[in-house]
């Protein structure tokens, strides 16, 4: 990289979208000075606009305007008053000015921010952008829909106002105003600044993404697209200071599609995407790509899953906030979506809507994996590589992700780790068990020895919601009946523990079974469950439990839970919820978290509220009871090891007989493969016995 273009990006990175040194002329940096007001205005609202006397608000005051005792990447430098308890106000309004020069020459206002929780920002008085704020109209009581990325304004957040929407730029003096909302009663914090940098001449727009595609222990595909043609640039680092490493494709183009190769397995990479003569979007805390680990490598590993997701609306954003909350600071290893993704064609202007403006910053830092669903081919079963969705996506074909090579992205698989992902084609696919599709599959299932295997596709094989799986003949439950009779029983051999599917808008969840091809009135308690219960250690009968296969293929027909999560955009009624097979059903808005550790899959349904209405625990069993190591004592207390599989759970019992009833004392999940147990005044009784077992 010449040491011209490395100052640049350090001069921008963190603080502009698009903008290059010779055509751009910053109106505010981020610790400009601002008014600020604590009363309620909704009954002012010439607050926001040119002619209001804001003289008796107090300041002007340098931003970062703060209540905030978090680290945060610019300088604090006033504090906002609080309630008479201390807290923060409900909504905070703030007001400066800037001189703007050329005004027929700007194509776009570039602002960066630092913002905790929610904005709406206006120029002269007209609104121009919002931050997490929903309602319409905004009053002072309103919260904002939820917190920035990781909870605290740890980042700047970036936005550009395009010339269409800067019809009241003034020559001269301008009035920003910008209105801070809460997304709690209770919150704590508040933080605002922001920098604002007028762009002339013809600028290149990022109009997508970036998003990430495709990742591989040692690669993965960088994806955006610009309004206009230009050649592509990726700039990566495992240091978000230094992105020593870099990938330039001259050809122009819209659609920037940058592989990026010869990647350390299981490494965080930072990344900014440029063309040859300006930054487009810059590397951050928020924007970065994680390699996948080793096939069968074991670690924690966290799985987003949504269904029928694309309704681009207050329920999308719902389900999507309510995760952003429950998820934290983690990781998302992988994002699966279930089909209808975008409503109702699929079109690419849907898509930019349903996904690319609903996800901007999980796209950024986390691979999402797709699946074809009806209203992605516009109800069409032409089995065709011309629908939007594959212009949209790059998928694995010549298995570079893990697995057997598809040639085709109606159908693929790919490793992460020690789970085997594989996504099936139920909307437009030949279904039958000699066709191209079920060829694969058992090829790929047969050379896989991952402890885990994981399969998606549209159409559930089990459902009484929207859709009946029963109902055969013409229309969309063909995919469903087909997908259960031909493909069943080559994921269940195959030794798939979980098949995620979505097409009904509702959550239902079977019990561990195997073996049942048929409708729900040959469905036999007795035949095709596997372990009866809840699935639950907390609430039930307890984790349900299969064998483990570690190190060979998985083992087969030993039991497959069936999730149908086609509720993260909408619910619709259904036929009942009955479907024998189903352990649990509810018509509610909601989305799928499935966490791996070892030997342990712990899955949750996560309402839209944040409410976690149904879970459950898959545990794959070895030949490896936990047993009792390191006895000593010390003084009246006993002290020993328990050596055990981790994340399994285990309970220490006692008794004073060998002939009487143990008695549990101490529970243990432990993250590793051993766990100290200590009982203090052991030895004040002349005679104890101990022993672990798993329940």
């Amino acid at each position: 990289m010449n040491p011209l273009r490395t100052a640049l990006i350090f001069l921008l990175a963190g603080f502009a979208t698009v903008l290059t040194a010779a055509t751009s002329n910053q109106l505010l940096t981020i610790n400009s000075p601002w008014r600020y007001n604590t009363n309620n205005l909704d009954a002012t609202p010439q607050w926001k606009t040119t002619g209001y006397d804001d003289s008796a608000w107090p300041g002007p005051g340098n931003a970062l305007l703060y209540i905030e005792t978090a680290s945060l990447p610019a300088a604090k430098n006033t504090p906002l008053p609080t309630n008479s308890s201390g807290r923060p106000m409900p909504t905070y309004y703030f007001r400066t000015t800037f001189t703007c020069t050329n005004v027929a020459g700007v194509s776009s206002l570039i602002f960066s921010n630092i913002v905790d929780d929610g904005a709406v920002f206006y120029l002269n008085g007209g609104e121009i952008q919002r931050l997490r704020i929903t309602n319409s109209p905004v009053l002072y009581v309103h919260l904002a829909s939820s917190t920035p990325p990781g909870g605290d304004a740890t980042a700047y957040e970036n936005f550009a106002v395009y010339v269409a929407a800067l019809t009241n730029l003034q020559e001269g003096a301008n009035v920003i105003a910008a209105e801070v909302h809460q997304s709690a009663a209770n919150s704590t914090d508040i933080v605002f600044g922001s920098t604002v940098t007028a762009a002339y001449g013809q600028t290149t727009n990022v109009t997508r993404g970036p998003y990430l595609q495709c990742s591989t222990p040692s690669s993965i595909v960088i994806r955006w697209r610009t309004d206009l043609p230009t050649d592509s640039r990726v700039d990566y680092g495992t240091s978000l200071a230094t992105l020593n490493q870099s990938v330039v494709l001259a050809p122009q183009t819209g659609e920037h599609i940058v592989t990026l190769t010869n990647l350390a397995a299981d490494t965080k990479y930072f990344y900014s995407v440029s063309s040859s003569d300006r930054l487009l979007s810059p590397a951050s805390t928020n924007q970065f790509f994680l390699t996948h680990p080793l096939p069968g490598t074991t670690k924690p590993l966290r799985v987003w899953v949504i269904g029928d997701a694309g309704t681009k609306d207050v329920n999308q954003r719902a389900v999507r906030d309510a995760f952003t909350t429950y998820n934290g600071t983690n990781t998302v290893h992988a994002w699966l979506q279930l089909g209808d993704n975008a409503y109702e064609n699929g079109t690419d202007a849907e898509y930019q809507a349903a996904i690319f403006d609903t996800y901007p910053t999980l796209l950024r830092n986390s691979v999402t994996w797709p699946t074809l669903g009806n209203h992605e081919t516009i109800q069409s079963t032409a089995f065709v590589d011309t629908y939007p969705y594959f212009d949209m996506f790059t998928l694995p074909t010549a298995g570079e992700a893990g697995g057997v090579a598809s040639a085709t992205e109606h159908w693929y698989s790919f490793d992460l780790g020690m789970v085997h992902f594989v996504c099936l084609d139920s909307m437009t696919a030949d279904r039958a068990t000699n066709a191209a599709m079920a060829v694969w599959l058992r090829s790929d299932l047969a050379v896989t020895t991952n402890r885990w295997v994981v399969a998606f596709f549209h159409h559930p094989p089990y459902s009484k919601g929207s859709h009946d799986s029963d109902v055969g003949g013409t229309g969309y439950n063909t995919e469903m009946g087909e997908m259960r009779t031909n493909f069943l029983p080559i994921l269940e051999a195959g030794g798939v523990d979980i098949v995620l599917c979505g097409h009904s808008h509702s959550y239902e969840r079977s019990k561990l079974i195997s073996g049942h091809y048929g409708i729900s009135p040959t469905f036999n308690a007795g035949t095709h469950v596997i372990q009866t219960g809840s699935g639950r250690e907390t609430n039930g009968a307890g984790a349900y439990l299969k064998p483990d296969g570690l190190g060979e293929k998985p083992v087969g027909n030993r039991g497959t839970i069936y999730a149908v999560a086609g509720s993260s955009g909408k619910t619709s009624a259904g036929t009942g919820l009955n479907h024998a097979a189903m352990y649990y059903s509810v018509q509610e808005l909601g989305s799928m978290v499935l966490d791996f550790k070892s030997n342990r899959l712990d899955a949750v349904f996560l309402r839209e509220t944040g409410a976690t209405n149904d879970w459950f625990s898959i545990i794959k069993e070895g030949n490896h009871p936990p047993r009792i190591a390191n006895a000593f004592t010390s003084g009246n207390n006993l002290q020993f090891t328990v050596l055990c599989r981790a994340y399994r759970t285990n309970v220490v019992e006692t008794t004073t007989n060998l002939m009487a009833e143990w008695t549990g004392i101490f529970t243990n999940i432990p993250t590793a493969s051993a766990f100290n147990f200590t009982e203090t005044n052991a030895l004040a009784v002349p005679q104890k016995f101990y022993r672990v077992r798993k329940p």
